[in-house]
C-alpha cells in the first residue's frame, strides 16, 4: 500500500515514537529523512514498512508490503519503491 498525506497527520514526536516502538532505522541520507521497519498488523502478519516526510513534516510517505514473497527482503523492496516514489509523490515540484 502506498500513501501520501498532505498534511502529515504525524508531527515530529509522533514519528519519532513510531520509529523506536517499531525499532525503524534510518533511512539512508539521500532518502531521508524517514526509517523503515517491521510490524505485526491487525491479522498477525508482519508488515515492512518506510515512512518519509518533507524536512518540514507537512508532507509524509509510506510504503507497506506484506511479508510472503520467498527469497525476497520485503524491507529492501518497500525501501526501493520509497526510492522510486519520492521524487514524484514526497518532493514539491520545482
Amino acid at each position: 500500500m502506498i500513501e501520501v498525506f498532505d498534511p502529515s497527520p504525524h508531527d515530529s514526536a509522533d514519528l519519532e515514537n513510531t520509529k523506536a516502538a517499531t525499532k525503524g532505522i534510518d533511512l539512508p541520507a539521500e532518502l531521508g529523512p524517514g526509517f523503515a521497519a517491521r510490524r505485526m498488523n491487525g491479522k498477525d502478519q508482519t508488515v515492512a514498512f518506510v515512512y518519509g516526510w518533507t524536512p518540514d513534516y507537512e508532507r509524509l510517505l509510506t510504503i507497506n508490503i506484506m511479508e510472503g514473497a520467498p527469497g525476497r527482503d520485503s524491507l529492501a523492496d518497500a525501501t526501493e519503491f520509497f526510492r522510486q516514489l519520492k521524487p514524484l509523490l514526497l518532493d514539491k515540484p520545482k
